[in-house]
């Protein structure tokens, strides 16, 4: 992934939104084969709009995702949802690992439905406004599971070998893999009802994810009306579409940015003060009782965690 020409030159990376390039337009499945050595560092902590799985087939990969790190084995799989910070922060030798990335396109008309609810009625949703607002509930690390694996090898002999109809065997074994997801989680509170307007909002909060991704670190530019007003939005659309589309409140989605930034310059050796101070937190005490609630260990835990590793 390249980086662009101001991140380059700044001492720290910022949270970088990376805009996937698909292989093919039309069918938009990127497979991707890696080798990696415990000499990789990694990527930046970056975020996109496509969903992605880390498949291990060999040797182990260390995956932070949304301020959580898992080493993934053989066997192992994670996911990442829609828009969550995440990057590879280490692996050991002779790593073989498969990332897939789905470009939410290819199937973003298409409708999930489940049990009856309140009504009694069968409930529909839009199958990708579904998997963003459950995105909560949905499981992040799979460890091992026959089922997926057989999706997941499905997905890469196809877009390997491209026999005649793999087109349709690719997005069919996309849709089973994310019927997979949808039904690991509890649907049962779910009562959404999904109007044409939220496709419209799901774009505007696009764009202020990103602009979000940018400056998460100055509490003045990502508040509530400043946000607001630089996109012409009122203040409560704005709460309700990200609460909506995230499942979390605009101040606890910027904290959760800043700790997963904070937590990746921890990984990577800064100290503990200064990388407070890199991600906006000017109050120490404050910024370790966040992010021990955000990530569910403290920064000095962490950090000895990541000089163990």
């Amino acid at each position: 992934m390249g980086l662009p020409d101001d991140v380059q030159k700044a001492a720290s990376p910022v949270l970088i939104h990376e805009a996937v390039a698909m292989k093919d337009s039309e069918l938009p499945v990127n497979v991707t084969f890696r080798k990696s050595s415990s000499k990789d560092r990694g990527c930046w902590l970056h975020w996109h709009e496509d969903l992605e799985f880390y498949y291990v087939k060999q040797g182990a990969v260390c995956l932070m995702c949304n301020g959580n790190r898992d080493w993934l084995s053989p066997g192992d799989v994670a996911f990442v949802n829609w828009c969550a910070p995440h990057r590879g922060t280490g692996f050991q030798d002779h790593t073989e690992h498969y990332i897939i990335q789905i470009g939410t396109e290819l199937f973003s008309h298409e409708v999930f439905s489940w049990g009856p609810g309140d009504s009694g009625r069968e409930q529909k949703e839009n199958l990708l406004l579904l998997l963003i607002s459950q995105s909560s509930h949905l499981p992040r690390i799979l460890r091992g599971c026959s089922e997926l694996n057989a999706l997941l090898d499905s997905i890469i002999w196809e877009a390997q070998h491209k026999q005649p109809g793999y087109e349709i065997k690719l997005k069919a074994a996309v849709l089973n893999l994310l019927v997979f997801l949808l039904r690991r989680a509890d649907l049962s509170a779910h009562n959404a009802v999904v109007q044409a307007k939220d496709l419209a909002s799901l774009e505007h909060l696009k764009k202020v994810l990103a602009f979000v991704s940018l400056h998460y670190t100055d509490p003045k530019e990502v508040s509530l009306p400043a946000l607001s007003k630089r996109f012409g939005l009122s203040v409560p659309y704005l709460c309700r579409i990200f609460k909506k589309h995230t499942t979390l409140t605009l101040t606890a989605y910027v904290n959760e940015l800043r700790c997963s930034r904070a937590a990746s310059l921890i990984q990577d050796g800064t100290p503990l003060e200064t990388a407070a101070a890199m991600t906006g937190f000017h109050d120490y005490n404050y910024f370790s009782r966040l992010f021990k609630k955000t990530t569910g260990i403290s920064p000095s835990a962490y950090q000895k965690k990541s000089k163990s590793i």
